[in-house]
């Protein structure tokens, strides 16, 4: 069955309009789409959807001054494959793109400099002293819920003592939440050279979690989002991790889960503290979940096979992506605990594409780990 939308919104300017099809409509939404550049008006998105989730994305940008437009992001391999936009009478840089759903991060390349959408809604930063902007593809866990459920990612500046000054923390607070309840408690480690920001004005691990816990995929737990700067969540990283966070957790929330109801999940450098952190205190946690995990060799020679059978290590890594090799060499330092490790090569890279689309996987084995543990054991039988 096939569905069409057609949404008019006027504006100034439009960043980009998504169009899904299928080999039966495409030459409609070819049409429509000519026929909405034909017509002045400067907002609009046209979606016709089918069971197939095919899309084409339109970016645009509004820069009559402009002498070249070049799209860049995760789709074009970045710099290496960047797309040449067109311009048109009015000005305005149009480039056409086919897109598999998930999350897309972009830039313009307007003149040689690198620059976020301007009229683009949602940006964040890059680790690189920039900005990059998003788009996201087909409807999915990614998707916002159409009303609000209740609940709140709270961001605080968290005193530490370990750090020496205050740190960024984001904490998401399901619906209904309440000071006091045992709640399991996932902590989610960013990569290399963000904040505690990336998992939440990037990753938005706020909408995954609303439309696993309304779809009853997933049970109720805190997301806890820390910084750690560059560092790979070792030294004064791990102490304010490990002690500080708790502690002020249940300061501020009254939030102290039950034993073992505390899990990891993290990727690139936020991978290897996933991983890390169950190994080394497998007393707090025994489950970490590692996207595009990077084994630093400088940073392996902290971890020691786990002396805790129960610890179980989560490893999802893209085939084309760098970190690959440093994965291999984890799984070799600890090949005698291979019953403990679950590792797969999947297609991708290390991009947000590739981790949007195992986003929900990782919640729902943490929370299928807090289910485990939470759960009594059965009385035997008289």
């Amino acid at each position: 069955m096939t569905f069409m939308f057609l949404h008019l919104a006027f504006a100034s300017k439009f960043h980009a309009f998504c169009f899904e099809k299928s080999k039966a409509l495409a030459p409609i939404a070819r049409h429509l789409r000519h026929w909405v550049m034909r017509s002045g008006i400067v907002g609009v998105a046209l979606v016709t959807s089918t069971l197939l989730h095919a899309e084409i994305v339109d970016f645009q940008l509004a820069q009559p001054q402009a002498k070249s437009v070049f799209l860049a992001g995760e789709m074009t391999s970045w710099d290496a494959g960047k797309q040449a936009m067109q311009q048109g009478p009015d000005g305005v840089w149009r480039l056409s793109l086919d897109l598999p759903p998930g999350q897309w991060l972009y830039k313009f390349v307007v003149d040689g400099q690198w620059v976020h959408d301007p009229q683009g809604p949602d940006h964040d930063a890059d680790g690189r002293g920039g900005r990059h902007s998003m788009v996201w593809v087909g409807k999915g866990p990614w998707s916002p819920l159409p009303r609000a459920n209740g609940s709140q990612v709270v961001s605080s500046m968290v005193a530490s003592a370990a750090w020496g000054m205050p740190m960024k923390t984001n904490v998401y607070l399901p619906p209904n939440f309440q000071a006091g309840q045992s709640l399991p408690v996932l902590y989610l480690l960013h990569g290399s050279g963000v904040d505690a920001d990336q998992w939440h004005k990037t990753g938005h691990i706020e909408r995954y979690m609303d439309q696993l816990l309304a779809s009853g995929e997933i049970k109720p737990f805190v997301v806890v989002m820390p910084s750690s700067e560059n560092i790979g969540y070792l030294a004064h990283s791990e102490t304010h991790v490990m002690q500080e966070l708790p502690s002020w957790l249940n300061a501020t929330f009254g939030i102290y889960p039950a034993p073992g109801a505390t899990a990891f999940g993290g990727m690139s450098m936020g991978g290897f503290g996933a991983v890390a952190m169950p190994i080394r205190h497998p007393e707090v946690s025994r489950f970490g979940y590692g996207l595009s995990a990077f084994f630093y060799p400088a940073l392996l020679a902290h971890l020691r096979a786990p002396a805790d059978a129960g610890v179980t290590l989560v490893l999802v890594t893209g085939k084309d992506d760098a970190v690959t090799a440093s994965q291999a060499a984890f799984l070799d330092q600890f090949k005698a605990n291979a019953s403990q490790i679950q590792a797969s090569i999947e297609p991708g890279d290390h991009t947000w594409n590739f981790w949007s689309l195992r986003t929900a996987h990782m919640l729902k084995a943490v929370s299928a780990y807090f289910s485990k543990v939470m759960t009594p054991p059965a009385s035997p039988k008289q």
